[in-house]
């Protein structure tokens, strides 16, 4: 199967999220039952320095300060996929295993890691969803061509079943594209696309496959021909979420993962027990002419912060990284209304997962002409302070509270 679209913008991913996926050195890979001890509460993965070197980098505070590299954070050659309950989970790029560990400024500390071959992990094509605090499933696409999954149980760091996901109807000369997904009780949504391999142009259709967990079998597939593409990429940037038992997700057909031509960037929605796109529901976000939407960060009560992106300054796949073009936006699903939040234009930390919630608090880490700033966004009055600044900082991939 030739995807050439698809491989260079993969490509170019790998390239951008070098920073989140890989790096340099000083990772412990003797096991440990014991958690060292953490100097502080907050996590960032961060570049810095010529050549760049990934750290993962903790501090006690993000509302004031300057945070660096200098004396601080551990270099690492780990992935990180996510984070729950102090305990980091991610990739060793060396060996493939899957780990857990722990870091605490000087030195990353592999807790457990285990063979990880039940499914083809590749990071332009693969995802994961939490069930539960206790269960974490990933997922693949294995080359676009057949979804696979894996659960593991992150207390015991075993994997508890994982199989093939096999969705019917994958049209001959076609490959999968555009994986976005939620949970719904016991039931797990999968949303995707098709494209051609002859010129990556999606059918116009979103597809819609529900099934049974853990089984992941009894699948329904329906489709919608209102959008084209549910956002991919979402590794490190949310895409969906949750919420009184109705899962909402963002179509993003931006030009960095798919070769269609004004696409709408909308919210669609499945509510639980259905299986297909809510028909009466659809939320477009933006002008298609003038603009391109990234991540849904949930804040609760019907909210949450989506990255929109000035499309007319976009030249090519570069300017994602390299171009002053993106404005952070509170939008609400139900009353389908989008407010700007007042920070600078800044670098699109395209796929990052720069968006911080916790307490009626939003952080965002925003590189912007006028420096790299955490900034607070006040959910109840929507105020906005500019807090800590990263000095010596290229590139953010991860921002989250450890503790």
């Amino acid at each position: 199967m030739s995807i050439p679209f698809k491989k260079s913008a993969a490509g170019l991913c790998l390239a951008v999220l070098v920073a989140g996926f890989s790096s340099c050195k000083k990772d412990e890979k003797k096991p440990s039952t014991e958690e060292p001890a953490t100097e502080s509460t907050y996590s960032l993965r961060v570049t810095s320095g010529t050549p760049a070197a990934t750290y993962i980098l903790q501090t006690g505070a993000i509302t004031s300060g300057t945070i660096n590299t200098a004396g601080n954070g551990a270099e690492t050659k780990l992935t990180t996929m996510t984070t729950k309950n102090g305990f980091y989970y991610g990739i060793d790029n060396d060996s493939g295993n899957l780990v857990k560990y722990t870091s605490n400024n000087k030195t990353n500390t592999i807790i457990k890691e285990i063979p990880f071959t039940q499914i083809s992990w590749a990071f332009y094509s693969s995802f994961y969803k939490w069930k539960d605090d206790k269960t974490l499933v990933l997922f693949s696409s294995n080359s676009a061509i057949q979804f696979e999954y894996a659960i593991l149980n992150v207390e015991t760091m075993a994997i508890t079943a994982s199989g093939k996901i096999n969705v019917p109807g994958l049209k001959a000369g076609h490959y999968f594209w555009g994986y976005n997904a939620a949970f719904i009780g016991e039931k797990f949504y999968l949303t995707y696309t098709q494209n051609r391999n002859s010129d990556d142009i999606s059918e116009e259709v979103t597809y819609l496959a529900t099934m049974d967990y853990p089984a992941m079998n009894n699948i329904t597939v329906t489709q919608d021909s209102r959008f084209t593409l549910p956002q991919h990429y979402t590794l490190n940037m949310p895409a969906s979420f949750t919420e009184n038992g109705v899962a909402y997700f963002l179509a993003s057909p931006n030009i960095w993962t798919t070769a269609n031509k004004n696409a709408p960037f909308a919210i669609y929605r499945v509510k639980g027990g259905a299986t297909q796109i809510d028909p009466d529901y659809f939320y477009e976000l933006t002008d298609r002419s003038k603009e391109e939407a990234l991540g849904l960060f949930y804040i609760g009560n019907g909210k949450a912060i989506t990255k929109i992106l000035d499309k007319t300054k976009i030249t090519g796949s570069g300017s994602y990284g390299d171009a002053y073009i993106t404005e952070y936006y509170v939008i609400d699903v139900a009353n389908k209304t989008k407010t700007k939040i007042n920070i600078p234009k800044s670098l699109s930390g395209s796929f990052s997962e720069n968006v911080l919630v916790e307490n009626g608090i939003v952080s965002i880490a925003a590189n912007t002409v006028d420096g790299f700033y955490i900034y607070q966004y006040n959910i109840n009055t929507a105020a906005v302070t500019r807090g800590a600044k990263l000095e010596g900082v290229s590139g953010l991939t991860r921002l989250e509270k450890i503790k």
